[in-house]
């Protein structure tokens, strides 16, 4: 099946909110990490938790980064969308500086120029999906 100008905007909307969501849902998990005081042992740590908002938030992107997920991989192969949805591991790196003051070093900078560079090659490819196939 070859995707029609509607299905191809919505799987595009479908990967940029799957980076969006990865993106967020790193930088508010390691925010809420941050939150629980260290050397504290692990009842303690896990009572803070589960009072915390912010894990709150974690589980409700991971729930809302899951739906999408499913959505996204009906519209293509899996062989495409994972790599462009890894664009994440560009965006976190960045927003990890911006937001959480974490240093970026230059190998870092290379790591992600490459990311980017291979999900440029990879979204040139036709992002189709067979669904009539069935895993047995």
């Amino acid at each position: 099946m070859r995707l029609n100008g509607r299905l191809r905007w919505k799987l595009l909307i479908g990967l940029l909110a799957a980076v969006l969501f990865d993106t967020l849902l790193q930088i508010i998990w390691k925010s809420a990490v941050l939150d629980v005081p260290r050397g504290h042992a692990s009842p303690v740590a896990i009572d803070l938790i589960s009072f915390n908002p912010l894990f709150a938030g974690v589980v409700a992107l991971m729930t809302i980064q899951f739906l999408n997920w499913l959505v996204v991989l009906r519209q293509a192969d899996l062989s495409y969308a994972k790599p462009v949805a890894s664009l994440s591991y560009a965006s976190v790196p960045l927003f990890s500086a911006l937001m959480l003051n974490e240093a970026v070093d230059s190998l870092e900078i290379a790591g992600v120029v490459l990311v980017v560079a291979g999900v440029c090659f990879i979204s040139q490819t036709k992002p189709t999906a067979n669904v009539t196939s069935k895993v047995p």
